[in-house]
């Protein structure tokens, strides 16, 4: 009954200085600024930071590779019953998930020259059995290289013979949005006519943007034409 009572007085007391009007003194104005209650809010949540990159044992991912050698030796044969000279060291660049399974991978660097040899290098590559980064997803720069097998080595051709800036034009299409992209190309070069037919093209690039075009930019290469090297095939590298 207390509480009802005072309920009820307060009431009373507010409806009387409505209609009293001057009978009660009006209320004195604060002395200076009135301090407003703090809402009720939850507290703000810390600045959450979550590691990108973990840590990659590097025995493990050496054995991984050494795992998978013989497969990618096996690139390099089934190529060479195409062109017997194809040869040259690779770099490649994969990022894994937290699980060790390749996100994305690509070739930094290649003179190896032929597309075909390289996409299965990668493929082999991308369904390696890797070690689980620690902390974060992880990632590896790897090189790797083929060596002349039984046949003669290609006539080794400076830039001024690829008329890069020709080159460039024809691969336009394969920039897109992305004309900032570089691409280091290696090519062979055979004798057919009066011209040079390019036989084989391979591509490496230094981002993984950069490497979704690199099929683009082998066939407009593999389409251009080339002086004769003469009597045997030539190798040339160039960047566009």
């Amino acid at each position: 009954m207390k509480k009802l009572a005072s309920l009820g007085w307060s009431s009373v007391f507010v409806l009387g200085v409505v209609a009293c009007g001057g009978n009660e003194p009006p209320p004195k104005e604060p002395e200076g600024p009135v301090a407003m209650p703090t809402p009720n809010r939850a507290p703000k949540p810390g600045l959450q930071m979550q590691q990108e990159l973990g840590s990659l044992d590097p025995k493990k991912a050496e054995a991984a590779f050494e795992r998978v050698k013989p497969k990618i030796v096996a690139c390099q044969m089934k190529a060479l019953k195409r062109l017997d000279f194809i040869a040259g060291d690779a770099k490649f660049y994969l990022r894994l998930d937290t699980a060790g399974k390749v996100k994305w991978i690509f070739l930094e660097e290649s003179q190896i020259g032929d597309r075909e040899t390289e996409k299965c290098v990668l493929d082999v590559l991308t369904n390696a059995a890797w070690p689980a980064p620690e902390g974060g997803e992880g990632e590896l720069h790897k090189g790797f290289g083929y060596e002349l097998q039984d046949a003669r080595e290609p006539v080794a051709w400076g830039q001024d013979k690829a008329h890069v800036g020709e080159i460039a034009d024809q691969v336009k299409h394969c920039r897109g949005a992305g004309k900032d992209m570089t691409f280091h190309v290696t090519a062979y070069v055979e004798p057919e006519g009066k011209h040079g037919k390019v036989s084989a093209v391979g591509v490496a690039s230094s981002t993984k943007e950069a490497a979704e075009k690199s099929d683009c930019v082998a066939e407009a290469v593999k389409a251009m034409k080339f002086p004769s090297p003469g009597g045997y095939a030539a190798k040339i590298s160039f960047s566009l």
